[in-house]
């Protein structure tokens, strides 16, 4: 194993800063370079400790949205990382945070009419990650959140960092939170020491070189495994939810059918589509829920619309896109709102609600 300089200086600092304290670690893994290098180093510094006095979880953010072929791959890695971790003794946690069921994309869009979001209306963020990666990292009263963050990956990262330095090079402040910080051994690593660090640390063997090689040339990055509300989308240049209607354009998704994976073209149709079917405010409500007239949430009718199209980009793509479990409750929900007195889609004499 040649490591790098940088690699060693990281790997020295991740057992120093381990054994400091018995504040739980938690480590975001996004199944991109960045998150992988950290894990990397971790893992090999691992390989050094000999006594494993406080818990160290590896946590992933499934928002039953993202994109299925990065979806799956994370999953596979998971499975293999745990094996890896038994064969060396390593008490590596891995856990996977999911959104609550009344939470997720379709359950809020399709079950209770919320427009897909936007620039303006952005739910998605809180909703389908923060919360989810909170409800694991929350149960400690202290903890430190390990991160793929670099130093010069662009000027907003740059702006950010900044923004939350500490007197420690390697540790930021968390938004948000005064009990909980974050630590990244990589921040000064560069673009290229990532690939230096990913292809020379030949452990764990799950986090292969050549692979997310190609997932990049395939679809370019990865969505933050930790992000603020304020945080710009991932549907531009990263691979994150699928469904993402903040930007106009998903890149990624269509650079992923562009090399081969056509499964892939049923769901940015869909998602196309969605856009141009959110501003249509036929589908609107007049009245909103809390009673006040205004631009309310979608109709009974327009929500069959969506669920249709979906149902029928889940057929044609042969990709799970919703669950079963997501299907009873919004069939539960549309049931609550067609005999819910106050709820009210159009301002007419003769005001009628649309029955799937």
């Amino acid at each position: 194993m040649n490591q790098s300089k940088l690699d060693k200086i990281a790997i020295d600092l991740i057992i120093k800063e381990y054994q400091n304290n018995d504040i739980p670690w938690f480590i975001g893994y996004s199944g991109g370079k960045d998150s992988s290098a950290l894990l990397k180093l971790v893992f090999n510094a691992f390989l050094k400790v000999e006594n494993f006095h406080k818990p160290v979880t590896v946590v992933y953010c499934d928002t039953k949205v993202e994109n299925p072929i990065i979806t799956s791959y994370v999953y596979e890695i998971f499975e293999n990382l745990k094996q890896e971790s038994i064969d060396r003794n390593i008490p590596l946690n891995f856990k996977i945070a999911t959104p609550v069921l009344d939470d997720r994309y379709f359950v809020k869009v399709i079950g209770r009419g919320y427009p897909p979001p936007t620039n303006i209306f952005r739910w998605c963020t809180d909703k389908l990650r923060i919360k989810p990666i909170s409800s694991i990292i929350d149960n400690n009263q202290d903890a430190i959140v390990l991160l793929g963050i670099r130093n010069g990956e662009s000027e907003q990262r740059d702006r950010t960092i900044s923004k939350h330095t500490t007197s420690h090079d390697y540790y930021l402040k968390q938004s948000d939170s005064k009990s909980k910080v974050i630590f990244s051994p990589i921040i000064k690593h560069g673009l290229e020491d990532i690939w230096i660090t990913i292809r020379n640390n030949k452990l764990p063997r799950s986090i292969d070189y050549q692979r997310i090689r190609d997932i990049y040339k395939d679809a370019e990055s990865e969505c933050p495994i930790l992000r603020n509300k304020k945080d710009k989308p991932c549907g531009n240049n990263r691979f994150g939810c699928w469904t993402c209607t903040v930007v106009r354009k998903d890149k990624s998704v269509s650079s992923m059918i562009d090399n081969g994976y056509y499964e892939l073209e049923e769901l940015l149709n869909f998602r196309n589509w969605l856009i141009e079917f959110r501003d249509d405010i036929k589908y609107r409500c007049d009245i909103r829920r809390n009673g006040q007239i205004g631009l309310g949430p979608i109709t009974i009718e327009g929500r069959s619309i969506i669920l249709e199209r979906l149902l029928d980009a889940q057929r044609k793509s042969k990709i799970t896109l919703i669950s079963s479990e997501e299907l009873a409750r919004i069939n539960e929900l549309w049931k609550k709102d067609l005999i819910n007195e106050k709820y009210k889609e159009k301002i007419t004499p003769y005001n009628t609600v649309y029955t799937p």
